[in-house]
């Protein structure tokens, strides 16, 4: 009786903290706060929420940033200019914070119920944020493709963010949700059906608008640290310089023991197995196509297994490819454009190598990489125009021969406006399901599991983004 007075005790205890906690999140006065708002993301993220703010669902945001001179004059004079229309929503006091001053990401914390996080790299910059989310049980969403890092951060802070309650989202724009949301509706389409999804071939793409600057430098020091491995297999210290070290904030946690991966160990090999095929031009036979891989599937294919062990489809061959290729007759069904990037993909390696290949990626992001965001920027702080466009396609297949298409298209360019119009969408999702009893799932979560495949389908739908799933000729929209 005693140990059960005891158990109920602490039961009680650990009740009222969340309770306390929750009540406190209702009250803060901000949905949401964009953190990094001077960036290439960061801006293109203050835009979704200025001219779709209140379409999303939300009723109060704000930018945050180290320098608010530069945020005031870069971002949000540009956009007092405009006028916010109909589903718009004027942002509120800007809020200064820098990743390295961890008191002061905490007092930004404290005053929202999710946080954006844009600044990338996020290695170098982005724990602060995870921690101060995970200790104040304030919600996050982030745009990082870093899935190293993703799993250092749930190890270190998983578990304060469970007991917490703060739901924490990364991978959360182009990667991964496109590729992770088509397989998780072909999964539960096909289950409707009575079938399990077998095999899935995902056709990724898009154009138009431009690589946040952050992505390019994540690039770059993942091109380092591979010339660094492979000068090393010889003997070498050549070919690579020392990465720059991450900005710390104060007090910032050291390595914990924590043994967590982000795809869970079960299936684990299958994921390297369905990488490894991913990477390898073949033929599709459901797409009845010859195809190249997608640049991305090394991001993408750790996020899609995640879901698919948490959802119930785990077990699944996965392949993710380039979309946008020609696939008719006079490209011999893509075996042309097969042909081609094979030999690009060659060159490419020969070339990466090489001691002065990275300076070339950093020429080349100086040279062409600014014009192109200047001009996307410029169109997104003109009402959030289209800046392109994006797609996925998918084609999957149950054991039994049962066939599922799926279909996710926008008129958005991947690599800015829609990462940033998907991260505000499971953003607001994850707040608007706050304030009610079906609340996202706790901890660190994919977008598909954090806010649920067929709700996040839902959301995008109602920001124009066109997500269509048919299993045997059937359409279910």
């Amino acid at each position: 009786q005693v140990v059960a007075l005891h158990c109920f005790s602490a039961l009680t205890t650990a009740e009222s903290s969340f309770s306390t906690r929750v009540m406190a999140l209702a009250d803060r006065e901000l949905d949401i706060v964009v953190f990094g708002a001077t960036g290439d993301t960061g801006a293109a993220s203050c835009c979704c929420l200025y001219f779709r703010g209140a379409s999303l669902g939300i009723k109060a945001w704000a930018p945050a940033a180290r320098n608010l001179g530069k945020l005031k004059k870069d971002v949000l004079d540009k956009l007092k200019d405009q006028s916010i229309g109909e589903g718009g929503l004027m942002f509120s006091e800007p809020i200064e914070a820098d990743s390295g001053d961890y008191e002061a990401l905490v007092r930004m914390c404290k005053k929202t119920k999710c946080v954006v996080a844009c600044a990338g790299p996020f290695v170098q910059y982005g724990e602060g944020v995870v921690r101060a989310c995970a200790e104040t049980g304030t919600n996050y969403v982030d745009v990082t493709g870093e899935v190293p890092w993703v799993q250092k951060m749930e190890r270190q802070y998983g578990q304060q963010a469970l007991e917490n309650g703060a739901t924490i989202v990364s991978l959360a724009g182009y990667d991964s949700v496109p590729p992770d949301l088509s397989t998780y509706l072909a999964a539960k389409a096909l289950e409707q059906q009575g079938h399990r999804l077998q095999r899935f071939d995902l056709f990724a793409g898009g154009g138009g608008g431009a690589m946040p600057t952050g992505t390019i430098n994540t690039m770059v020091q993942g091109v380092e640290l591979a010339k660094s491995q492979f000068w090393s297999t010889f003997g070498l210290g050549g070919g690579a310089s020392k990465p720059p070290a991450k900005k710390k904030a104060d007090g910032e946690k050291k390595p914990a023991g924590n043994k967590t991966t982000y795809v869970p160990k079960d299936q684990s090999k299958l994921k390297d197995s369905n990488l490894f095929w991913s990477m390898c031009p073949g033929y599709s036979s459901l797409a009845g196509q010859f195809c190249i891989p997608h640049f991305m599937a090394p991001i993408n294919v750790n996020v899609v297994h995640r879901t698919a062990a948490q959802e119930g489809y785990g077990g699944l061959v996965y392949r993710e490819r380039m979309a946008g290729l020609s696939k008719g007759p006079m490209s011999l069904y893509g075996l042309l454009p097969t042909l081609g990037g094979i030999g690009s993909a060659f060159l490419l390696a020969l070339l990466l190598p090489l001691p002065k290949s990275t300076s070339l990626i950093i020429y080349l992001r100086d040279k062409y990489n600014p014009p192109l965001s200047a001009k996307a920027r410029a169109t997104m702080l003109n009402g959030y125009a289209s800046t392109g466009k994006t797609y996925a396609y998918g084609f999957g297949e149950s054991a039994k021969g049962l066939r599922v298409q799926t279909e996710l298209k926008c008129s958005f360019d991947p690599g800015l406006a829609f990462t940033t119009l998907s991260a505000c969408t499971v953003a607001s999702t994850i707040v608007k399901r706050s304030s009610t009893e079906d609340k996202a799932k706790p901890g660190f979560q994919t977008a598909v599991t954090a806010v649920g495949g067929e709700r996040l389908a839902e959301e995008f739908r109602a920001q124009g983004v066109t997500v269509k799933v048919s299993v045997a000729g059937a359409s279910k929209l």
